[in-house]
């Protein structure tokens, strides 16, 4: 085990009893101390997650949405005033329809090859494997507040989730879940930034799932046991709902 792979396992689970992690905990002061670091981060993250959720916290999110939305109506407005000085200073259709264009394109995102996302999922679940032997019991008040952030919500429980953390796809960050189900685990990720033009399967000799689109952006599920697959997909289409 190298230096990079002892962090990077340090970071998913500092408590990893892997003989070979140990050994390279013991062979250096900086390691123990990177260890004993992420112990207490964890701790300082179970505490957390421990705290109630404020009574408030709704319509501070509200709050947020409408904050969010008003500055975009602002840049909206910029953007359309622009696109008139342009048209003025180039004149004739044919600039004015490159800029309607490009004007389309900045506001609504063209949706993405489904099957280029596909391997790029694949690739990040193999690089993230670590998440799949974290043992938390996540609480529902913390997957709202996270999909909050995204303009997400649950209207009911999803089950027990194991871990929860972002992750980076491609250019674009996301919400990446493990669900410990009747079926076996399975590996969520929301990608509400990432519209794709459609479904796609997401198969290679250790991994399948599919990879489809969501009401904002899309979403892959992954898993060793097939048969867990779609019933989570049902369970997360039942339950989630995007708001923004």
């Amino acid at each position: 085990m190298d230096d990079l792979e002892f962090r990077k396992s340090a970071v998913i689970d500092p408590g990893n009893q892997d003989s070979e992690f140990l050994e390279k905990t013991r062979q250096s002061r900086n390691n123990r101390r990177f260890i004993k670091e992420q112990l207490s981060f964890n701790q300082e993250l179970l505490d957390t997650l421990a705290l109630s959720t404020p009574e408030n916290l709704t319509d501070r999110i509200i709050l947020a949405q409408q904050l969010s939305q008003h500055k975009t109506r602002h840049k909206i407005k910029q953007l359309k005033k622009r696109q008139r000085q342009w048209r003025n200073w180039l004149g004739g259709s044919i600039a004015a329809s490159i800029i309607m264009a490009f004007s389309i394109n900045l506001i609504w995102p063209e949706p993405l090859n489904s099957a280029l996302l596909a391997q790029k999922v694949i690739n990040h679940f193999h690089e993230d494997t670590h998440a799949l032997n974290v043992h938390m019991n996540v609480p529902k008040t913390s997957i709202d507040t996270m999909l909050a952030s995204y303009g997400g919500k649950l209207n009911g429980p999803i089950g027990q989730v194991s871990y929860l953390g972002h992750c980076i796809i491609g250019e674009h960050t996301g919400i990446h879940m493990v669900l410990r189900t009747s079926r076996g685990i399975v590996t969520v990720l929301l990608l509400p930034a990432q519209p794709i033009n459609g479904p796609s399967l997401l198969n290679d000799s250790q991994i399948s799932g599919i990879l489809y689109p969501s009401q904002k952006g899309s979403i892959a599920i992954l898993s060793e046991q097939p048969e867990a697959i779609d019933q989570t997909r049902q369970q997360i289409n039942q339950t989630l709902n995007w708001i923004i």
